[in-house]
C-alpha cells in the first residue's frame, strides 16, 4: 500500500468519522491523456479514489458537492457491504460512482458535479472496454454538461463547449461536434489551450 495513505473524514450525512484512501500524487503516473481529459495510469487509478463512501450509513460523496444532504436520505439509503477503504479494482469504482450518483441526484446537487460523476463513470467503462456502457455513461455526462452551458453562469465557458463537442463526437454526433468545435476555435476571447484542443479536433473530423 506503499502508493496510498489515509485521509481522515467525517460523513455529511451521519456526521460519523471514518477513514478513506487515496493515491500518492507522487506515485501518479501518467501515460497518456485522452481527448475528454481521460488519464490513462502506469499503476494506481486515482480518481478510482475521489468518492468517499461511509461505511456507517453508505453515503457517497465528492469533496466538490456543494449542497447538504436532506434529512430523509438517512431512510433512503443504506451501508455498502463492500469495504472501500482499501484498495479498490474497476468494479468498485464503479459502485462507488454509481451510489455517488444516486446521493448527488436525491440532494439535487448542480449540473456540473453531476457532469463529472458520469463522465469518469464513463472512463471507468473504458479502462473495462465496456464500450455499451461507456457510451450510456457519456450521453448522461453530455446532457449534464449542455445544462451547464445553457442554465449556469460561468466566466469562460471554453472548456464545458469543448468537452459538449467531444462527447458528441465520442457518441458519433459528428455535426453537432464540429458545431461546437468550431465555437470554441472562433471565439478569440476564449481560453488558448482549449481553442488548440478545439481547432485539431474540429480538423480531425473535417479531413
Amino acid at each position: 500500500m506503499e502508493d496510498f495513505l489515509n485521509k481522515d473524514l467525517t460523513c455529511r450525512l451521519c456526521d460519523k468519522e471514518f477513514s478513506a484512501t487515496v493515491v500518492r500524487k507522487s506515485k501518479q503516473q501518467v501515460l497518456k491523456k485522452d481527448g475528454d481529459f481521460c488519464f490513462h495510469y502506469a499503476k494506481e487509478v486515482p480518481f478510482y479514489y475521489n468518492v468517499f463512501i461511509c461505511p456507517h450509513c453508505g453515503y457517497g460523496f465528492l469533496e466538490s458537492f456543494e449542497k447538504e444532504p436532506g434529512a430523509g436520505m438517512r431512510e433512503k439509503i443504506a451501508p455498502l457491504p463492500e469495504d472501500y477503504s482499501g484498495r479498490r479494482d474497476n468494479d468498485l469504482a464503479e459502485k462507488a460512482y454509481l451510489r455517488a450518483i444516486e446521493c448527488a441526484k436525491m440532494q439535487k446537487e448542480n449540473f456540473a458535479v453531476l457532469a463529472s460523476l458520469y463522465l469518469q463513470l464513463a472512463w471507468i467503462y473504458r479502462f473495462r472496454e465496456d464500450g455499451e456502457k461507456e457510451q450510456a455513461a457519456l450521453n448522461e455526462a453530455l446532457g449534464y454538461y449542455i445544462d451547464v452551458y445553457e442554465k449556469t453562469d460561468m466566466g469562460d465557458p471554453s472548456k464545458i463547449m469543448y468537452l459538449i463537442g467531444e462527447l458528441n463526437r465520442r457518441l458519433g454526433k459528428e455535426k453537432e461536434a464540429v458545431k461546437w468545435f468550431s465555437r470554441v476555435a472562433n471565439d478569440k476571447e476564449g481560453n488558448q489551450a482549449m481553442r488548440r484542443l478545439a481547432r485539431n479536433a474540429w480538423q480531425s473530423l473535417r479531413e
